[in-house]
């Protein structure tokens, strides 16, 4: 059985159908793109495990991509609710096909703002993984606040909020007071794309109890301390099958 590198390295096919140990249903990658490595950096090195407080019921996913992060809390917390916020249509359309087995996954094309607004996307090289937005009047995006989100989902409270919006964070975390509160366990990426980004989504550090980060410019932010766990041992996915087109 090929391997996804393997695949990813001969450029055939365009997309292969992945089976990983603990995940109940497969998932769909597309070569050539940054599914490969969004993928490992998800399944393979467990970037997102760690321990919340209490068993989340609640969950947002802000620059939820393809899906893999929603997909990886699904099988770890099956009764949590996951609304998925994902902007480009690209990838917004792979989340879609990704999430259709979860009905606990709501995927929502929408980027997550300090204002509710249009936004445009733009590629300032790095391809639909790097995607940045910005407020644009005649823009096709909408962006949406945090309250705005848990007010349209019937959400009091948010118990995980993973951020990962290339550079946005500046913005989202300008007006973090009116909902900073209202989140138990907060997992964001910093990019150091826009000045000021890391510095405003570290004003929120005064919330929580245990901060930590993974070495990978991805903070950890919880009400309580935890245990940390271990990191299981790395597990290779098994490609089902594969589709030129």
């Amino acid at each position: 059985m090929a391997s996804i590198a393997s695949c990813r390295l001969t450029g055939q096919p365009k997309r292969v159908l992945v089976q990983m140990p603990g995940v109940r249903f497969p998932l769909t990658i597309r070569m050539r793109t940054s599914d490969h490595r969004v993928f490992r950096d998800i399944f393979q090195r467990h970037e997102y495990l760690f321990n919340p407080p209490q068993t989340p019921s609640t969950i947002v996913d802000a620059g939820a991509n393809v899906g893999f992060a929603s997909i990886y809390f699904a099988n770890r917390w099956p009764g949590a609710r996951i609304i998925a916020l994902e902007p480009d249509p690209e990838n917004f359309d792979a989340l879609e096909k990704n999430a259709r087995p979860y009905p606990n996954i709501v995927p929502v094309q929408a980027a997550l703002w300090k204002a509710s607004a249009k936004l445009d996307l733009f590629d300032p090289g790095k391809g639909s993984w790097g995607l940045q937005t910005r407020a644009s009047a005649d823009g096709r995006v909408d962006g949406l606040t945090l309250p705005e989100v848990m007010r349209r989902y019937g959400m009091q409270h948010v118990d995980v909020l993973k951020i990962d919006i290339e550079g946005a964070e500046k913005e989202v975390f300008e007006g973090y007071d009116e909902w900073i509160d209202r989140v138990g366990s907060l997992i964001v990426e910093i990019h150091d794309l826009r000045p000021g980004a890391r510095a405003s989504v570290m004003r929120a550090r005064d919330h929580f109890t245990e901060i930590y980060d993974n070495g990978i410019n991805t903070w950890y932010m919880l009400r309580e301390r935890t245990e940390r766990p271990e990191l299981p041992p790395t597990c290779s996915g098994r490609i089902m099958s594969a589709a030129a087109a």
